[in-house]
């Protein structure tokens, strides 16, 4: 594989390291408000799913860390390589480094 084709795989798999990252960030977000929402009801199945939600949440959580993690170490590659990564640091929208609420 040549200099620039492998720059711009590490490129591509930024990108997408990204794009799973806001995805996982987001449902993560989804998990936990179900989660707030099912446990204001004094019903016992829906505590169960309350705590299937946020166990859910947490999971798609440390997605988004490793994706973070992930998207660090290919950086760091792209800049071993010669130069800044292409793409961007950050996916539209903001700092992918934001941290978990």
């Amino acid at each position: 594989m040549k200099m620039e084709q492998l720059h711009q795989t590490l490129s591509y798999l930024l990108s997408e390291l990204h794009r799973i990252e806001t995805n996982a960030g987001t449902l993560a977000m989804v998990e936990h408000e179900h989660f707030q929402r099912l446990t204001r009801f004094d019903h016992r199945e829906l505590q169960e799913v309350a705590v299937e939600e946020q166990s859910a949440a947490r999971q798609l959580g440390r997605i988004k860390h490793q994706c973070v993690a992930m998207s660090r170490k290919i950086e760091d590659v792209l800049g071993a390589l010669g130069g800044e990564n292409r793409v961007g640091n950050a996916p539209e929208g903001g700092d992918s480094r934001v941290a978990d609420h």
